[in-house]
């Protein structure tokens, strides 16, 4: 059952038992089909692993459930026996066996999906394009743009790559790039030893079902900053014709909701931004308040009028909440410092907090911690200044503020809140209402022998990592990770794909100092990897076949027959770069192609004849092939290799044992028996 067993891992192991379990086995034994396949987890046959499964009546459990006070669950076993099913549950003590198994493909899901998410470009508003992670800088991004934009134009012009393009309609994440990209993520994730380390079956611990819930936090934010919907046009719900002159601009008037209304990105920023606080409790509950930094776990279970209750009474000392809450808070701070604040942030993450907080504090245990708890701070005052930036930003934009008096109204709003804060700490301080910080996170800065927690200190699993300890646990990642790190840093950056790269950072540091957070570097590696494998693959395929894959114009085309509204990557990319030439040389001539460029949110002119000729189609499709075929040649052997180290890993992580014999140094065979005895 492992060392530390925690309510979120119990309400659910619970809840499969008595309610999803039950309900699949009637699904498969009605319909089957696609039940099958999924129901092969619950057969016997083949498995080597035998479960204890009791079939009861279905009209008997609704019956139980009735006189127990649960309309919800007799309401689902009465349509049951109405269906004609049977009401077969398996022993908690299988379904917690299982569950490392089953949250580990849930978790290789979501990692796929925080990818997928991450290498996707759309064109709701400007926080969704692609460029350097320098861009939106202050003072230098615009010197960076000026820099990169036209080497990134020239790169796509003549390679016949589609890096940017977007068609009139906002398109789904479901794009050739991204796709591949997840698909490539998936795989490295679901045989990597580091997410082995906590999936395999019968290793029963919290961080079976956490990682899950930590991915499924990131997911969600992710998908937070994407704002906006699909086919909608969020930039212009904030922009307003300006009478005299414009001292905003349109570069944050497209960022920013005028004064206090509220644009459409804003809005589905909010609601995913609720879905992710939602997330986050549930990750809270799973991994002991994560945190909250607590001390221990009782788990009460008792049965009364022949129903069961669960009272949590659940602490923990371990400090991943605390990375969890944080590492949102630092790239939320990040992407302000950055330059890249917007209503859209704002909202995502003020609803992210607000919500997931709330709810954190409804845990008995964990009550004010987060706002008590000096690990937790940082969050706060992001959540804090993000009000009072998101308050300047909308009084610019609604009274045409120039720079310089927003930078006053800055000074003084932050100097006026600032003076109010230290007071309130001043205050509260000998009071001891902040808590001192925790052996855990103390035990990150300084040499694990001196954080006075004999527990923490005597763990082997809590001293700093090896570079043998990553080659290990993530094998040949480890030397893509670097390739994938860079390629969105350099070219694949903005609001949802700059978190990667603070996760990374945050992820090593933290794995470095601390060998058991290695576990987790597996999404995060795995992501990085599949984003280098994916991009490139995808490169390869526009390269050869000569055509960019959006799912949702492919959907269009069959169902609306809007060919004449789907615009070919080769069009837009010529008509950026002619667009660059022909600015510089103090001529436009207004073509076809710029309507092209409005309905892409690009300013664009004809093409070019240069890439029309045969000559060098042929030859860029001969240099796309070629190099299709040697990268798919040479990672042969390295995917191979990959494969077989994890089933070696996996067999041996498999087979866990508390008992076993060994030999000492005089050839004597003796019992070792440490791990037994430690339980007594």
């Amino acid at each position: 059952m492992g060392t530390t067993i925690y309510p979120g891992m119990q309400v659910t192991a619970v809840w499969l038992t008595k309610c999803w379990i039950p309900i699949w086995f009637g699904l498969n034994e009605k319909f089957g089909g696609f039940f099958n396949v999924i129901g092969s987890f619950f057969d016997d046959s083949g498995s080597g692993i035998k479960k204890k499964i009791v079939t009861k009546s279905a009209r008997k459990v609704s019956d139980y459930f009735q006189a127990s006070n649960d309309p919800i669950m007799s309401t689902i076993a009465s349509l049951m026996y109405k269906m004609g099913m049977k009401w077969k549950e398996m022993s908690l003590n299988d379904v917690c066996c299982l569950m490392p198994a089953w949250f580990g493909a849930w978790t290789t899901l979501v990692t796929g999906l925080l990818a997928l998410e991450c290498s996707a470009h759309f064109c709701y508003n400007h926080g969704n394009k692609f460029g350097t992670v320098f861009d939106d800088l202050p003072l230098i991004g615009y010197y960076i743009r000026k820099i990169s934009t036209p080497i990134r134009e020239t790169l796509t012009y003549y390679s016949g790559l589609d890096i940017t393009t977007n068609t009139n309609k906002s398109p789904s994440s479901l794009q050739s790039a991204s796709l591949l990209s997840m698909l490539a993520t998936m795989f490295f994730m679901s045989i990597v030893p580091a997410h082995l380390m906590r999936s395999v079956g019968g290793g029963f611990d919290n961080e079976s079902v956490a990682v899950f819930a930590m991915t499924l936090v990131f997911y969600c934010w992710t998908r937070a900053l994407r704002g906006g919907t699909l086919g909608a046009k969020a930039d212009d719900d904030c922009v307003h014709d300006v009478e005299g002159e414009d001292n905003v601009g349109a570069y944050i008037r497209g960022k920013q909701d005028q004064g206090f209304k509220l644009s459409s990105r804003t809005k589905a920023a909010v609601f995913y931004g609720f879905v992710t606080g939602i997330a986050y409790f549930y990750m809270v509950m799973s991994w002991g308040g994560y945190g909250m930094f607590l001390e221990g776990i009782i788990l009460s279970i008792y049965f009364c009028k022949q129903c069961f209750f669960l009272i949590l009474i659940c602490c923990s000392n371990h400090m991943h909440v605390v990375f969890v809450i944080n590492l949102v808070g630092a790239h939320a701070g990040t992407l302000v410092l950055l330059g890249r604040h917007s209503s859209k942030l704002h909202a995502a993450y003020s609803a992210f907090y607000f919500v997931g907080t709330a709810l954190a504090t409804r845990v008995p245990v964990v009550g004010l911690s987060p706002l008590r708890s000096l690990e937790q701070m940082g969050p706060l005052l992001v959540f804090l200044g993000m009000q009072l930036v998101e308050y300047c930003e909308r009084i610019r934009t609604r009274d045409n503020l120039s720079r310089k008096k927003i930078w006053l109204l800055r000074i003084r709003l932050f100097g006026v809140v600032g003076v109010l804060l230290v007071g309130v700490v001043m205050a509260l301080w000998p009071t001891g209402f902040f808590g001192p910080i925790s052996s855990r996170v103390r035990g990150l800065f300084v040499k694990h022998t001196k954080t006075g927690n004999p527990l923490v200190d005597s763990v082997a699993e809590h001293q700093a990592a090896k570079p043998e300890a990553y080659q290990q646990y993530l094998d040949i990642v480890v030397k893509i990770v670097p390739f994938g790190f860079g390629l969105v840093a350099v070219a694949f950056t903005n609001d949802a794909s700059s978190f990667l790269l603070v996760y990374g950072l945050a992820a090593y540091f933290f794995s470095h100092k601390m060998v058991r957070l290695i576990l987790l570097t597996a999404p995060i590696a795995s992501s990085l990897s599949g984003i280098a494998v994916g991009r490139t693959a995808a490169w390869c395929l526009e390269g050869v076949c000569g055509w960019y894959l959006d799912v949702w114009d492919a959907w269009r085309l069959l169902v609306d027959g809007e060919e004449d509204k789907l615009v070919s990557a080769t069009t837009v990319v010529e008509a950026k770069v002619v667009s660059s030439d022909s600015k510089k040389k103090g001529k436009h001539k207004k073509t076809d192609a710029d309507q092209v460029g409005k309905d892409t949110c690009d300013s664009s002119t004809s093409p070019t004849p240069v890439r029309n000729k045969w000559l060098f189609v042929l030859a860029t499709k001969f240099a796309w092939l070629y190099l299709s075929l040697f990268l798919y040649k040479e990672s042969q052997p390295h995917i191979k290799s990959f494969q077989s180290t994890c089933q070696q890993m996996a067999s041996a992580m498999s087979h866990p044992s508390i008992l076993f014999k060994a030999q000492t140094r005089d050839g004597q065979t003796i019992l070792v028996d440490d791990y037994r005895e430690a339980y007594w």
